[in-house]
């Protein structure tokens, strides 16, 4: 099967800029109240921006060739041992204390932090593999461009959540 080809620097910040309008807008449109109320699975949408923004904080780690789990608040052995299921409950215990101010502060900064991080790269940077990027982690690597990593955790990821939390969005 051919592999499609690498987007380009500037089709990856067009998609994630889309992405992430689309997920403000929908923010934007309901009470506060709204957004710190749980749904039907537990989390609030306080708790979705949290967690979206933990997972998007770990990519700039990742690309300057850091460790990954510190910017999750996780242990090295509970990011290589566990899956993710466990790590994103471990990063859900560790938000659920935060205001809706703090959420939504960390949500912007980590964002403006991970376009920083996404800049200093080349189109050339966007196709080269995750072992690259991080070559002590143990594993096998795909060979999968380290894009794959980044739009997993911010277009890919926004979209995933935006409709996960659409019923929670919805203007009352």
């Amino acid at each position: 099967m051919p592999q499609e080809p690498t987007p380009t620097k500037a089709e990856l910040l067009e998609r994630i800029a889309s992405s992430r309008a689309r997920l403000e807008q929908a923010i934007a449109r309901v009470p506060t109240s709204q957004l710190v109320r749980p749904g039907h699975d537990g989390w609030s949408a306080k708790d979705h921006l949290a967690h979206l923004a933990a997972w998007e904080r770990s990519v700039i780690p990742l690309l300057q060739g850091l460790p990954r789990h510190r910017a999750l608040g996780v242990t090295d052995a509970e990011y290589r041992e566990r899956d993710t299921d466990y790590l994103n409950a471990r990063i859900h215990e560790s938000h659920a204390h935060w205001t809706l101010a703090q959420v939504l502060t960390e949500f912007q900064t980590v964002h403006d932090d991970l376009l920083d991080a996404v800049a200093r790269l080349t189109d050339d940077d966007l196709a080269r593999p995750y072992s690259h990027f991080q070559p002590n982690e143990p594993g096998e690597d795909s060979g999968a461009p380290i894009v794959n990593w980044i739009t997993g955790n911010t277009c890919d990821h926004f979209d995933e959540h935006l409709e996960w939390m659409s019923e929670m969005l919805t203007p009352a």
